[in-house]
């Protein structure tokens, strides 16, 4: 089967925002910039993290999948002390039967974001 990719307009270099390839689909790092722009959103913090869980559903929705169906996400923060923000903001979107998910800070992120998130959805049928 081939691979299906995914181009949502935020890159900041040559990579795909997402790749599905037979039923699983892979979702490059995830920021909160402004949809189909590299501009990151204005607000600070909580609506840069806001900005980034929609765009990761957007992504994960446009790849023909759904939030449900992601397996496992990494968060990247600049500051751990923003850690139960992030929960705050992830956790209803993933309300039943979350997947598993690692957080690791970082010293610094390209367009001076403060997070960004990859993930890894699956589901029974291929395309």
């Amino acid at each position: 089967m081939p691979k299906k990719v995914v181009n949502t307009g935020t890159a900041l270099g040559p990579y795909s925002s997402a790749v599905v390839a037979g039923n699983t689909c892979y979702v490059a790092g995830t920021g909160g910039f402004l949809p189909g722009t590299t501009q990151v959103v204005e607000g600070g913090v909580e609506a840069e993290f806001k900005q980034t869980m929609e765009n990761l559903e957007t992504t994960i929705t446009t790849a023909g999948f759904r939030m449900a169906d992601v397996v496992s996400v990494t968060c990247y923060l600049r500051d751990m002390a923003d850690w139960p923000l992030l929960n705050e903001i992830y956790a209803p979107y993933f309300e039943v039967e979350p997947p598993a998910r690692a957080a690791v800070a970082v010293a610094d992120m390209p367009a001076g974001l403060n997070i960004e998130i990859t993930c890894v959805a699956w589901r029974d049928d291929a395309f």
